[in-house]
């Protein structure tokens, strides 16, 4: 490893250590500044040499690492994230991709049929209709996003995988842009489902920085959660399959919306036991759903 290299790990491990992160998080973290700097892998930092290193690329690199200590996101610093083994552009206009999502795009891999119509809710960066668009060249995917920035965004990274023809983006609000009819296979979403109280009580890495249209889902969490229960079945097939995150302690009251409005449903849980995402299909509309 050049001495330059590594004095700038070690000066990078120092300051991040001292925002809360274990020397371990620090290290990893000053790997990925370094190597979206040198434009190399993370693992391929330790082999680069001090060519590259002048009085410019050490100004940005403490640039850098000053806005992260003070709380900026690592992701909308480097303005991209890793996702399902993809690299995606965010900015501070999109929610950052975590890997609980990652979990959402497998369960729907394993229920699309061939030829698949797909309807996301509130697309964001665009990485989980991209995602599975890259996944399966056979679906067709429609997704619907209310902020005219953030579709910016998940079009920049359509056009970086060119599958301008199969994913289609639609400004709107969640359902809205559709008339009722048996379109879709699968409808699916990481609707805003944090509480008022849940998002005083947030990280200041997220609370300070990401969208909070993109978080808040009413005073308890459940408006767009509920709202998808109610309206999806009129815009599924009717063998269609219905999927999205819900937070940690969201499952019960998902649970008795479901029942309520005639799904048959199952949860499937992340890296921690939690609950995360709702699998459910309909077997009939029922008129108390919306009580």
């Amino acid at each position: 490893m050049s001495k330059k290299i590594r004095a700038l790990l070690l000066e990078a491990q120092d300051l991040l250590s001292s925002k809360d992160l274990s020397p371990r998080e620090a290290l990893t973290e000053a790997r990925l500044i370094l190597a979206h700097l040198l434009n190399c892998k993370p693992l391929e930092v330790y082999f680069q040499d001090d060519t590259k290193i002048n009085e410019l690329f050490i100004n940005k690199f403490k640039e850098i690492l000053e806005s992260r200590k003070r709380g900026v996101p690592l992701a909308y610093l480097l303005g991209e994230v890793e996702f399902y083994g993809y690299s995606f552009k965010v900015s501070p206009s999109v929610l950052i991709p975590r890997p609980e999502t990652e979990i959402l795009v497998a369960e729907a891999l394993k229920l699309l049929p061939s030829g698949g119509r797909v309807l996301e809710l509130g697309v964001g960066s665009g990485c989980i209709s991209l995602t599975l668009a890259l996944e399966r060249p056979d679906l067709r995917l429609w997704g619907v996003e209310i902020s005219r920035e953030a579709l910016e965004i998940a079009d920049q990274n359509r056009r970086r995988f060119s599958l301008d023809k199969r994913i289609f983006w639609i400004r709107g609000d969640w359902f809205s842009p559709f008339k009722k009819g048996s379109y879709f296979d699968l409808i699916l979403s990481n609707p805003p489902y944090v509480s008022r109280k849940e998002w005083e009580n947030l990280s200041p890495d997220v609370r300070d920085f990401e969208p909070p249209i993109a978080l808040l889902g009413g005073e308890e969490g459940f408006d767009f959660i509920y709202r998808t229960l109610e309206e999806a079945p009129f815009y599924m097939k009717p063998s269609g399959w219905l999927l999205f995150e819900i937070g940690f302690s969201q499952a019960e009251r998902v649970s008795q919306k479901a029942l309520r409005c005639g799904y048959e449903f199952r949860f499937v849980r992340d890296f921690s036991g939690t609950k995360r995402v709702f699998v459910g299909k309909i077997l009939a509309k029922n008129k108390t759903c919306t009580k």
